[in-house]
């Protein structure tokens, strides 16, 4: 894999021209330029079983999400999810990054229906599992999702994520309630120590990885 990312007093940062790139091997992850970003949300279509609101171009709106990305860069990177003859398919997130607690979270979402169950979204977790682990050297990564995304929480027992709790009816989908399920995934070459998490509402205790 290959992995580029300028820092600043030895703390990976991300700017608009100076991205980082994570290699795989149907895909990349890449930090978008805003006309990248731009072509992400032209063939986004919104799932209606986790987005019951259509979603409407608008290109106002994407320059205002990208301006607010290159500021919240340094805790909230996002990078594309690009197939090899570079056509962006979906965005993750390393979301909320927090250096001293050495946690972060994961988001992810594709396009559009065309790349879901190809493989992309598993390989892009995994991308982003080696990324957080092995180069921003944190513990501990959490993540979510609905109860009814089964396909995620495929990808959470594929990687060995601990399920954490359901909180339920958190979603309002207008015509139904969603749970949403939380989830941990603790580095193996790391020990893990974590104060009370906030959105999550309990108590992690030491653990040591073996």
């Amino acid at each position: 894999m290959i992995y580029k990312a300028r820092k600043a007093e030895g703390i990976p940062y991300f700017k608009e021209e100076s991205m980082i790139r994570i290699e795989g091997d149907k895909i990349y992850l890449k930090t978008c330029t805003r006309d990248e970003y731009h072509e992400h949300y032209k063939s986004y279509v919104t799932d209606p079983i986790m987005d019951p609101n259509t979603y409407i171009y608008d290109k106002e709106k994407v320059d205002k999400k990208y301006d607010s990305i290159i500021e919240k860069e340094s805790w909230y990177p996002r990078v594309g999810i690009f197939l090899r003859d570079g056509m962006i398919i979906g965005e993750l997130s390393f979301k909320r990054i927090d250096y001293e607690e050495s946690r972060c979270e994961l988001g992810l979402a594709l396009a559009n229906n065309n790349y879901k169950g190809l493989g992309y979204g598993t390989e892009a977790v995994k991308l982003a599992i080696d990324y957080v682990f092995n180069i921003l050297k944190l513990k501990c990564i959490y993540a979510d999702t609905m109860g009814s995304n089964k396909r995620m929480q495929s990808i959470f027992d594929k990687f060995r994520f601990e399920f954490i709790n359901r909180e339920e009816h958190f979603y309002d989908m207008h015509d139904r309630w969603e749970d949403k399920l939380n989830y941990i995934l603790r580095n193996p070459e790391a020990t893990v120590l974590t104060k009370e998490d906030d959105n999550m509402g309990e108590k992690n205790e030491r653990v040591d990885i073996k």
